[in-house]
């Protein structure tokens, strides 16, 4: 009897392990989604609202998206209304803070922290291609990860149950 509980419990706990791997995996390819479009709102921004990085990040702010809604207000107050510090630092400062805990590739957030630094150019063509660079690739990505998603979850599924398996054989 209590084998078999035992057994039930390592089974439950090893396809609960991979659900939540599968969760990861979906909760990045939302934020990659979520990344893309704010790239693109901002290239957007750039090129026909001739809006200033500030400005842009208080459009953005409007997202309701909680972690991002809260980021972008937080860029705009520190560089527009306090002043306390030079723009490509306080964005790097807040995006990886908020990005911090969320599901993405080194590279993925090192895009986004250091989107300002290379944003150096007086006129809005050459910042918006830059924008638009880093646009590109977050969309590569996006689309990797939503084309594997269902093949790599069916994987970690099978890879779960398996061990659960194969650790029940193991303890018996």
């Amino acid at each position: 009897m209590y084998k078999i509980a035992g057994v039930l419990f390592i089974l439950a706990g090893c396809i609960g392990w991979g659900s939540g791997k599968i969760g990861q995996e979906k909760e990045r390819i939302r934020h990659l989604k979520t990344l893309t479009y704010i790239l693109g709102q901002m290239r957007g921004e750039i090129s026909y609202g001739m809006s200033t990085l500030p400005e842009i990040c208080l459009l953005l702010a409007e997202l309701n998206d909680g972690c991002y809604e809260k980021c972008f207000r937080r860029i705009y107050e520190r560089t527009q209304l306090e002043r306390t510090a030079p723009f490509p630092e306080v964005w790097a400062a807040e995006i990886k803070s908020c990005l911090e805990g969320l599901p993405l590739k080194d590279d993925e957030r090192r895009t986004m922290e250091e989107l300002p630094k290379s944003l150096n150019f007086r006129e809005e063509k050459g910042q918006a291609g830059r924008v638009g660079q880093a646009e590109a690739f977050l969309e590569d990505r996006y689309r990797q990860a939503e084309e594997a998603c269902e093949n790599r979850s069916k994987m970690i599924r099978s890879v779960s149950i398996l061990t659960g398996l194969l650790l029940a054989i193991w303890l018996l």
